[in-house]
């Protein structure tokens, strides 16, 4: 069963109440939130989506700064391996690169090989909460979110559907979905300020899709903060369950590709 009603859910009933909309069942999911969701899943490829154990992304990064362009970008080649693994190699040979595993991590750079302080890698599993890939075949669909439908919405132009997932820290996060495709535009959230402590409104935009493999693959990302670009990424190519091994995770795998590449 799902567990109990978070603050923010029962916030959401009572504005239902006061406008007089369908209120969500006991289960904190309507047939209607449930069904759309499952008609996202299915979209993304369904079974071949879910079945993701590990992704290979190569593209290039553009950072931004005050929303304007910051540099010229960069190539990277990303490595995934579902639920807590990530390496991240910039540049045209990966002279920069970020290795998480788990509770542990490194980064290496010109200067050599250095373990990641816990506030890294703490920052690391809080966005994979709420990262795109982990969040659609895991996060929603655990026994601890709740998911609910908020509306509908132009956006760009286009009908969209909104879904709302609370999770069990009550913290909300909304799925904007094509109406005529079913497949994921945005995701919504806020996050913290590291400094000020603050909320700050976080967008996240998905384009571009293609099918690799009967998965549905969004090629483009962008990432807005405080209504700021901050992010663009376009993917070259993108491969699914390649087998990567867990030991591309570890130190001892950086250390054998710092000595290829310094």
């Amino acid at each position: 069963m799902r567990q109990a009603l978070t603050l923010t859910a029962l916030m959401f009933f009572i504005a239902l109440a006061a406008s007089g909309q369908e209120a969500p069942t006991v289960a904190g999911v309507t047939d209607r939130a449930e069904q759309l969701f499952n008609a996202v899943i299915e979209a993304l490829g369904g079974e071949k989506f879910l079945g993701v154990q590990d992704i290979t992304r190569r593209g290039r990064l553009y950072p931004f700064s005050r929303g304007e362009l910051s540099s010229p970008g960069q190539r990277f080649l990303d490595y995934v391996k579902f639920s807590d693994k990530e390496r991240l190699e910039l540049g045209k040979k990966g002279k920069v690169a970020y290795v998480y595993n788990e509770q542990e991590g490194w980064e290496l750079d010109k200067q050599g090989i250095r373990d990641m302080s816990p506030e890294a890698i703490e920052d690391f599993l809080e966005n994979n909460r709420r990262d795109f890939e982990y969040l659609m075949r895991f996060q929603a669909r655990g026994e601890k979110v709740n998911i609910y439908y908020v509306g509908r919405e132009f956006v760009d132009n286009r009908r969209t559907h909104i879904l709302e997932l609370v999770d069990e820290r009550g913290e909300s996060t909304k799925l904007i979905v094509d109406a005529n495709t079913n497949l994921p535009m945005q995701l919504r959230y806020r996050e913290r300020h590291p400094v000020t402590g603050d909320w700050i409104d976080v967008v996240e935009y998905f384009g571009k899709y293609v099918n690799v493999g009967g998965i549905q693959t969004p090629m483009q990302f962008t990432r807005e903060r405080g209504g700021h670009r901050t992010l663009e990424a376009y993917f070259s190519e993108v491969q699914y369950n390649t087998g990567i091994a867990d030991e591309l995770f570890t130190r001892t795998a950086l250390e054998q590709h710092w000595q290829k590449v310094k």
